[in-house]
């Protein structure tokens, strides 16, 4: 594992958005057949009144789909690091019968793991207004600026699409690294270096306000770049340790950001009903622009989100590790048995 890479890294995942002619190039879609095949799972395992955490494993087993979702998976985890998933018959379903369907898809990308110390394995991306937790973006309509989430993979599973705005984006980290390499190689051992971050309400243990460790923003895994990346957690542990924060850090980052804004870099998608984004989120930065709904349609936008572990565990740098592990303890949930 080289400490710095410094050479150009080419390979499928390294893309810009102005190598694709349009977003049919990376999606794969749902015949009429396997459509038809999700709605009968979904309709059935509400029928019988479960919801989607008593879904089986037989049911989740998709054979109508299986070959399917496992060329996505190989080209969300070894390939490009981003699908867009078509055809999911979310206009055909009510909202319970959609999770379902959400979540027995999902089973195929990995196991899918707690989001937050509330123990939400299956997310809802949906404005709340009530919540006060202000790096909870999910569940605002602000602007999302590029980042990635914990853990391997992301799934985004769109039931209803807000009525303006609300694009969804994506960029390569690995293209925004042979960028930085190649015009600011001075910025890359702050990147690699990272800092510690900050638990805000949902530390690992009781007590604890900012992690031991660094985190590093670049790191290098099975041949592939590794990021992340959200500057609140770094700063914030900066501000609670009351040092200052590195400026070669602080610089990186911003150039981070302003790469992934270049014109043909990042992809801009508005989600539609029955789209189900997946992304390496070791690979992928991803956001959202903000979006509006009327005062009376509050909560209108509904994605379901998924995130995935992969068995058996990448390999990577001890800081990603050890901070995801971190996580993976503070949102354990106690009535889930953690997979063998």
């Amino acid at each position: 594992m080289p400490d710095i890479v410094m050479e150009p890294i080419a390979h499928p995942v390294a893309w810009r958005a102005d190598d694709f002619g349009s977003l049919d190039d990376i999606a794969a879609v749902l015949t009429p057949a396997q459509r038809h095949s999700l709605v009968a799972l979904g309709r059935k395992v509400c029928a019988e009144g479960r919801r989607w955490p008593d879904v089986t494993r037989q049911e989740e087993a998709l054979p109508e789909l299986a070959a399917m979702l496992a060329e996505v998976r190989r080209e969300v985890y070894q390939g490009r690091g981003i699908v867009l998933l078509r055809g999911l018959p979310m206009d055909e379903l009510e909202e319970d019968e959609a999770a379902v369907v959400t979540w027995a898809v999902g089973s195929h990308f990995g196991w899918r793991a707690s989001q937050s110390a509330q123990g939400d394995r299956l997310g809802r991306v949906q404005v709340d207004p009530t919540l006060q937790q202000a790096w909870r973006g999910y569940r605002s309509s602000n602007s999302s600026p590029f980042h990635t989430d914990y853990l391997d993979g992301l799934a985004m599973a769109c039931v209803r699409p807000a009525g303006e705005g609300g694009e969804s984006c994506a960029v390569s980290a690995a293209t925004i690294h042979n960028v930085l390499a190649a015009e600011r190689p001075d910025l890359l051992p702050a990147l690699y270096q990272g800092y510690r971050v900050h638990w805000f309400d949902e530390p690992p243990a009781p007590g604890e306000k900012v992690s031991d460790f660094d985190v590093p923003v670049f790191s290098w895994s099975e041949g592939r770049i590794v990021c992340v990346l959200d500057e609140g957690y770094m700063t914030a542990a900066a501000r609670e340790l009351g040092l200052p924060y590195p400026r070669a850090l602080e610089e990186g980052c911003r150039m981070i950001h302003e790469i992934a804004g270049r014109d043909g870099m990042a992809l801009y998608f508005k989600l539609q009903a029955g789209d189900m984004l997946l992304l390496d989120n070791k690979a992928m930065l991803h956001g959202r622009t903000a979006f509006a709904e009327d005062p009376g349609d509050i909560g209108r936008r509904l994605l379901y989100r998924l995130q995935f572990e992969v068995l058996p565990e990448r390999p990577g740098h001890p800081g990603v590790a050890e901070f995801y592990g971190a996580l993976k303890h503070a949102f354990h949930d106690p009535t889930v048995a953690a997979p063998s």
